[in-house]
């Protein structure tokens, strides 16, 4: 039977986090990583980190900004550990096909000059613009996640959005 009293188990707490989160804390991990593998792993990790410190967690209302923290801190370590050669950048990947293709219409010339602008940013005004822009998070919890304060996150997302704006007229055909 089912009480409505009963507080839930930290088991079911970490159930209900997991379903609710895999997705999108995959989502943004494989944005910065090459291989499905790889950020399966990650997500893995900062899933495990989580039930390791679930009881530290105080403020329900912080768990997205709280797995993004880890998430991002996880994918940073395996970034910094990984062999740096062992990868080609995704703006090179993306100039290349640009380069092959003849005849892209206006519209995927504008979202590989995207890509490639991206791909330019570094990975905390990355992280940022992606956090505010795809996850729609808001600057204070990107200032939570990225542990500095919310004046700074604004400005890096604007920088970020600015670059990438330049980018896109400097080299659009």
């Amino acid at each position: 039977m089912f009480n409505l009293f009963k507080r839930p188990s930290a088991n079911d707490r970490f159930t209900t986090m997991v379903n609710t989160y895999r997705e999108p804390i995959y989502r943004f991990i494989r944005s910065r990583v090459d291989c499905h593998d790889d950020a399966a792993d990650i997500s893995q990790e900062v899933f495990i980190r989580a039930y390791q410190n679930l009881d530290k967690l105080r403020d329900s209302d912080a768990v997205r900004s709280w797995l993004y923290r880890i998430a991002y801190n996880e994918t940073l370590r395996f970034i910094e550990n990984r062999n740096r050669s062992h990868t080609a950048p995704m703006a090179e990947a993306v100039e290349t096909t640009l380069a092959d293709s003849e005849q892209v219409d206006y519209e995927r010339a504008t979202e590989e000059l995207f890509a490639q602008a991206l791909a330019q940013l570094t990975e905390r005004r990355r992280a940022v613009f992606e956090l505010r822009y795809y996850r729609d998070l808001s600057f204070k919890e990107i200032a939570d996640i990225m542990d500095s304060n919310e004046s700074t996150m604004k400005v890096t997302y604007h920088q970020a959005k600015k670059f990438i704006t330049d980018y896109i007229l400097e080299h659009n055909i």
